[in-house]
């Protein structure tokens, strides 16, 4: 598990207590968990937790307790696990099937060896099928980003918002931002990945980008350092500097509290860090910038992830295409 994300880490092993717990209330061995047995495991799970205990019953046609797609990671999660242990114990079987591509081979290969860049999707070759329908993403109407902004009293808070709505960068990148990576002359932001963020920053997949950024970028920047960031020597760009301990780099608990004020302020209860990347990207595509340069910028593997991930656009936006492209009159 070296080098993968904590929170990868963390789900998985939240994902696999989930299925050791029902192995023992099933008095059942995985070693020897036939597939149809397993299937047992994603009904279990999608009770409430109350109503995991044995001699409950649950009416049919009862809501799903969990999203599908936490039982989409879930099932990755057994996928690997499996995979893991039939490599090293042929008595064991890869339940959740064998995927094929790029991945690591040989004698070892880690359990989240499925997780590193290039991999192809899990979904795909797992006989246990779960419906999932992709939820498009949560787009905020015109002007209330400024309504945000202005709701900050701090120009370091204004420079975090600005720099997500018009970078699409992951808080997480923000987060873990030096200052030598604005690049003011080249008019750029680079996102360097680090494995030595004090904060827990990471960039997603460990890619590295360069993305394009307007001027209002940097004049909010210039605007935080010289009105509040002064004389503290510090590489980091987001750091505490309103309570202790000072200096420190900012985390992603201190921004989502700073979320949870805005909300309050401006009554606009559906914003979020990734709200901004979302529009981001909206943007981007009705303005017909391809979308394999938006899943660049977005730092997404592929342009499958942007193509699915942003299949929101009204009929409207293509009718508008259509009529820019001069194929509709």
């Amino acid at each position: 598990m070296v080098g993968r994300s904590p929170n990868t880490v963390a789900a998985y092993a939240h994902d696999l207590r989930d299925f050791v717990e029902w192995l023992g209330q099933a008095g059942l061995d995985f070693r020897r968990l036939s597939l149809e047995e397993l299937t047992g495991f994603f009904g279990w799970l999608a009770r409430p937790v109350p109503a995991r205990t044995p001699g409950v019953f649950m009416l049919p046609g009862t809501p799903s307790a969990v999203e599908p797609a936490t039982l989409l990671r879930k099932r990755a999660a057994l996928a690997s696990f499996y995979r893991f242990h039939a490599r090293r114990d042929g008595s064991v079987p890869a339940l959740l099937g064998e995927l094929v591509g790029p991945r690591a081979t040989g004698p070892f290969v880690p359990m989240l060896a499925h997780t590193r860049r290039g991999r192809l999707g899990a979904e795909a070759y797992s006989p246990v099928r779960i419906p999932f329908v992709r939820k498009s993403p949560v787009e905020l109407p015109e002007g209330q980003v400024a309504r945000l902004v202005a709701a900050c009293p701090r120009r370091r808070d204004r420079f975090l918002l600005v720099l997500l709505d018009q970078t699409g960068l992951r808080l997480g990148e923000a987060l873990g931002l030096r200052h030598a990576d604005l690049r003011l002359r080249a008019g750029e932001v680079a996102v360097v990945p680090r494995e030595d963020n004090v904060n827990g920053a990471r960039v997603k997949g460990l890619k590295a980008r360069v993305v394009p950024a307007p001027l209002v970028v940097f004049d909010a920047y210039a605007d935080y350092m010289e009105a509040e960031y002064g004389t503290l020597d510090c590489d980091f760009v987001f750091v505490n500097l309103f309570r202790p301990p000072l200096g420190v780099p900012m985390t992603a608990d201190s921004v989502a509290k700073l979320v949870a004020r805005l909300r309050a302020r401006t009554g606009i209860a559906g914003f979020s860090p990734h709200v901004l990347r979302h529009g981001y990207a909206t943007r981007l595509l009705r303005a017909g910038v391809p979308v394999e340069v938006v899943a660049g910028l977005l730092g997404h593997a592929s342009a499958t992830t942007t193509s699915q991930t942003y299949s929101h656009l009204t009929v409207e936006d293509h009718r508008r295409a259509l009529i820019a492209a001069g194929v509709l009159v």
